[in-house]
């Protein structure tokens, strides 16, 4: 019983609200804030309107191996497309280690859809983007632990 008594003695009291009601309410509706601000996050609205460098809009040829059979893969300021004859509009997701780019429509290679591709500028010895490494990912669950299905190489003429 002096257990029972113990316990219950440890568990906190709620806060006194009837002393100060003026720091509650301004206390409260900053909390609230936050909390709903921290869901929209991973949808990153302030990535919205960032856009790709200049650097990498243009046309690039597929230097690795599992990219021929794509073609070149020409970069505009909204577009992805592929000589292959794919071709999808897309959203600049994040910047973190790369462009994270969502495509719409999935572009299909080995019959795979694509929703996301990042690309991964490489510098020459003057700081210039001269090649890139695309890596493919077949959805966001894959982002996560970076599992792309494909990855590969492509140069700039």
């Amino acid at each position: 019983m002096a257990m029972v008594g113990a316990i219950a003695a440890c568990q906190p009291s709620p806060p006194p609200q009837a002393e100060s009601p003026a720091p509650a309410e301004t206390t409260q509706p900053e909390p609230e804030k936050p909390a709903s601000s921290a869901e929209p996050t991973p949808v990153a609205p302030s990535n919205t309107s960032a856009t790709l460098p200049n650097a990498l809009v243009g046309q690039w040829q597929p230097l690795s191996n599992v990219l021929v059979a794509f073609g070149t893969m020409t970069v505009t300021p909204d577009r992805v497309q592929w000589s292959s004859g794919q071709s999808s509009s897309y959203r600049l997701v994040s910047t973190e280690g790369g462009y994270l780019l969502e495509l719409e429509p999935s572009p299909s290679f080995y019959d795979t859809q694509n929703q996301y591709i990042k690309l991964v500028p490489k510098a020459d010895t003057s700081g210039a983007a001269d090649s890139i490494e695309v890596a493919f990912y077949k959805d966001a669950s894959q982002l996560k632990s970076d599992e792309y299905i494909m990855y590969g190489s492509y140069f700039e003429e």
